[in-house]
């Protein structure tokens, strides 16, 4: 990590306010919590056995809507292995991916290289999937297709709810399963006004992730039918994910969920409230113009270095922390993601357009 950018991250250790989603706390503090936790459990689960873990994956599975679930280290694992089974089951080896999913960008081409699938990419990397996108694919092949809700790269962006039913609609017409990229799930029942389980009803399969807004230390849920989930562990087995015991990760995402599940929907009211404010600061855009989750991205006019720095002095000066690190550069902008949490909550909305205001200008 550059200079600068460590600065920034000791700033940002001391500051009193900050955007920066949950309330921070050490992995000290971590561990004593999931200790006084562990008080009340007598064993620890045995390779994916035991009434902890069980008891976890009976608990996300209810809440989804399946008939059963699966604790997985990381996403990385449970969505490729999802695919995998459905590729198993249609004897297709093609998945119909969006440009910007995590499995395109960021899992270095895992489900190709050890999963054997294969990849028909589908819609516009600028936009949201539509029917309109996944009539234009070629379906011979198509075992299965993934829908990110929300999708992360293009700022939280969410299909309507009727164009999301014909997706799915589309997909059973062609005997291709659906999944559901659920890392941040949790923010759509606010915007479609509809229970999870509702939403996982549209799936044969769903993900979500325990460690980003949930505020777990790290893990994921695959979850879908009894045979679905059953297929699930003995994949889980072969890629080495059924470790021995995982009960700090479970211990953990318990307290995440505790501490944070209830909120999401406020934190995504509060999002769709702070992304015009942030708006009308000269030189930045928010995308999506009205968020649509508990995130949005902002597209600054700034140099990377020169934005790393106001943020730096502005957290030293203030104590306030108005932006993460940004994520990537774009047609000479810094893009930072908001992601609100109980954190970004503990002030109003205009309190962060002033603070921001005040640091660009500075």
């Amino acid at each position: 990590m550059s200079n600068i950018r460590q600065a920034y991250q000791q700033a940002a250790r001391q500051a009193q306010w900050s955007i920066l989603r949950h309330p921070p706390e050490s992995m000290a503090q971590v561990l004593r919590q999931l200790a006084s936790r562990a008080e009340g459990t007598s064993e620890p689960d045995v390779y994916g056995s035991g009434a902890l873990i069980e008891r976890f994956e009976a608990k996300i599975a209810e809440m989804l809507g399946k008939p059963a679930g699966l604790f997985l280290p990381s996403g990385t694992l449970a969505q490729p292995m999802a695919l995998k089974i459905h590729s198993e089951a249609s004897h297709k080896r093609q998945v119909g991916l969006h440009p910007t999913s995590h499995l395109v960008l960021h899992e270095q081409d895992g489900y190709q290289q050890l999963w054997g699938l294969q990849g028909q990419l589908l819609g516009d990397a600028e936009k949201v999937l539509t029917l309109h996108d996944l009539k234009q694919a070629n379906t011979a092949e198509l075992a299965a297709i993934v829908l990110e809700l929300p999708m992360r790269e293009i700022g939280g962006q969410l299909p309507t709810w009727d164009d999301l039913q014909a997706q799915v609609a589309w997909a059973r017409k062609h005997n291709i399963a659906v999944h559901i990229d659920g890392a941040r799930l949790w923010h759509c029942p606010a915007y479609y006004q509809r229970s999870l389980a509702d939403i996982c009803d549209l799936a044969d399969s769903v993900y979500v992730s325990l460690y980003k807004d949930i505020g777990g230390i790290a893990g994921a849920v695959l979850a879908g039918t009894e045979a679905f989930i059953a297929e699930a562990k003995r994949w889980n087995r072969r890629a080495g994910g059924n470790l021995i015991s995982m009960y700090p990760y479970i211990l953990a995402a318990e307290k995440g969920l505790e501490e944070n599940l209830a909120s999401i929907d406020d934190a995504v009211h509060y999002a769709q409230k702070l992304g015009p404010l942030l708006e009308a600061i000269e030189g930045v855009r928010v995308k999506p113009k009205q968020p649509q989750a508990a995130m949005f991205h902002l597209h600054i006019d700034r140099e990377e270095d020169a934005l790393i720095q106001a943020m730096t002095d502005y957290a030293n000066t203030t104590g306030v922390v108005v932006l993460p690190l940004p994520r990537a550069r774009k047609n000479g902008q810094c893009i930072c993601e908001i992601s609100v949490g109980r954190r970004t909550m503990q002030q109003p909305p205009e309190f962060w357009h002033e603070h921001l205001s005040a640091c660009l200008q500075a």
